[in-house]
């Protein structure tokens, strides 16, 4: 009887131990000591996780510390699920994929604004990929190499091309029929569904949207849109009530794009905030997404500057001290703006727009502060609301130097530090929640958007305290701080906040039913571990 007494103590003891001893080299990465952040089930606590063959695991309580390959001390850290830019224009590899993923992302959604795959603005460098049909893009960019994955909708603009019709043509009722044909085999090709630009193809029916997001919807697919009008009130409002519209009429679940056209005008915001929360009440399945940034960035040379400015620039309620330039302006050897300065009147903006036109100086790129922060302060906060960042960093071939929109090296990041940390405008786990989590639910990724064991290890490890962009409209190429670690599919890609060379990304070829619903926010903080053990 002694004999099975002391069995049994020793059995006790050894389980107590094995409790809190590290469990050495059982993953690839252990990460220990963070405050582990999983917005779904309002888990937040300092736990231990334990990754291996790019899922997540384990996660254990705080006092069992786990071993492994590489073992990372995340005191300090939040370990979040890895953000989602639910509107990219980028590749996922390459120049922009290296400052995004260093601003937390580890999923790029791209083929916004009517065209598949990549597509910018006229900048050195930029590539301008919309290829049809989608398989070409997923095998350019599996050739390149992803350092994040990524998945693409298909572009209405993409399909119109493609059968031969320009911007401002209208499809006949056969070529809208060969267009649903066509959505319909981008769709078993793994396309996330249709973007539609209607504000770059004038063309665009309201017909032709509805019958190509029928039959998307068919398949599973949902859809996103660059509104008709922008400006001026109340065509932006209209604009986004035929988006509404086009969601009713067809089924499809619908994200509204990058409202800045409603930050500036304040009326307008207000206006559409109640109008996407009364048809959502209504059961319309609609969302929306925005970058954080007040300003726009755009080439001097471009065709909307080639009316007067005065106009515009009363209609915006913006002086000419609110347009400045990203580069210096150099005439006759003489600085006449240093970058980042303003014009000092409307004659001097005229005079360097046609010197640059003629081709005689460079253009430095007009950055225009028309975006009112306080409004996108409250758009941020409206529910149904996600951050993205609609843009990308390229290095110029003729210079070396990066150009592009500081929201595509640091986006992430200034949401953090501006909008979460120092206005407030909502708690930190809403805040990861509208990075990551309301995406990844909108969209349908089951296994991304969670620190959940089972899921995909995409995991953003960052300082609440000291994440902060560092891109500039004058110096773009500037990535982000405080975020030393990040994650995807298992392996790092930031180490110690710089890139490691990993090119584990994947590309994300649906076959699932988009949801287009979001998860509800503000549930009950919890540090009940055993709410992590299923995804």
């Amino acid at each position: 009887r002694l004999a099975s007494i002391l069995l049994v103590l020793v059995i006790t003891a050894s389980f107590a131990l094995s409790s809190c001893a590290p469990v050495a080299g059982d993953y690839d990465i252990a990460i220990n000591n963070g405050r582990v952040m999983d917005p779904l089930t309002g888990f937040d606590g300092v736990a231990n996780v334990g990754i291996k063959d790019g899922k997540i695991a384990a996660i254990v309580p705080a006092e069992q510390k786990l071993g492994g390959k590489r073992v990372i001390n995340a005191t300090g850290l939040v370990v979040a699920p890895g953000f989602i830019n639910i509107h990219g224009h980028a590749t996922g590899g390459g120049t922009d994929g290296g400052f995004h993923v260093r601003d937390g992302i580890t999923t790029e959604i791209t083929g916004n604004c009517g065209r598949t795959g990549v597509f910018f603005y006229d900048m050195p460098g930029a590539i301008q990929f919309t290829p049809y049909p989608v398989t070409d893009f997923f095998s350019e960019v599996e050739k390149q190499g992803l350092i994040i994955n990524i998945g693409t909708y298909t572009g209405n603009i993409t399909l119109r091309e493609a059968i031969g019709l320009k911007e401002k043509d209208e499809p006949m009722p056969e070529q809208i029929a060969r267009m649903v044909e066509m959505a319909g085999q981008e769709m078993k090709a793994g396309s996330l569904g249709i973007s539609y630009g209607p504000f770059y193809a004038p063309g665009t029916t309201y017909q032709e949207m509805v019958d190509i997001a029928e039959e998307v919807l068919k398949h599973g697919g949902g859809a996103a849109i660059h509104v008709r009008y922008a400006i001026p009130p109340p065509r932006d409002i209209e604009a986004c009530e035929e988006a509404i519209s086009l969601s009713k009429d067809s089924g499809i679940p619908i994200l509204i794009s990058h409202r800045g056209g409603q930050v500036v005008f304040p009326a307008s915001t207000d206006k559409l905030i109640d109008l996407i929360t009364r048809v959502r009440a209504e059961g319309v399945q609609v969302a929306s997404d925005l970058q954080p940034y007040t300003a726009s960035n755009t080439p001097l040379k471009a065709a909307v500057f080639d009316i007067p400015l005065e106009p515009f620039a009363r209609l915006l309620d913006v002086s000419i001290s609110d347009v400045g330039v990203g580069a210096a302006v150099v005439i006759d050897g003489k600085t006449v703006i240093k970058p980042g300065d303003s014009f000092v009147s409307f004659e001097q903006f005229y005079d360097i727009r046609d010197r640059v036109k003629a081709g005689e100086i460079p253009d430095p790129t007009v950055i225009m502060h028309i975006y009112k922060a306080e409004k996108i302060a409250l758009y941020f906060k409206s529910p149904f609301v996600m951050v993205e960042n609609d843009g990308l960093i390229v290095k110029d071939p003729n210079t070396g130097k990066y150009t592009g929109h500081p929201r595509g090296a640091g986006a992430f990041a200034k949401f953090f530090r501006e909008y979460v940390r120092e206005q407030g405008i909502c708690d930190l786990m809403t805040g990861i929640a509208k990075c990551s989590t309301m995406a990844a639910v909108w969209l349908g990724l089951d296994n991304k958007g969670r620190v959940q064991v089972g899921c995909d290890a995409d995991l953003t490890l960052f300082d609440p305290e000291k994440i902060t962009d560092k891109a500039t409209y004058v110096e773009p190429g500037q990535p982000s701080e405080g975020i030393p670690y990040v994650i995807v599919n298992g392996v790092l890609a930031v180490d110690k906040g710089k890139l490691t060379g990993s090119k584990s990304g994947k590309v994300i070829k649906r076959n699932w039913t988009v949801p287009g619903v979001l998860p509800e926010l503000g549930k009950a903080a919890t540090t009940d571990i055993n709410v992590l053990q299923q995804p």
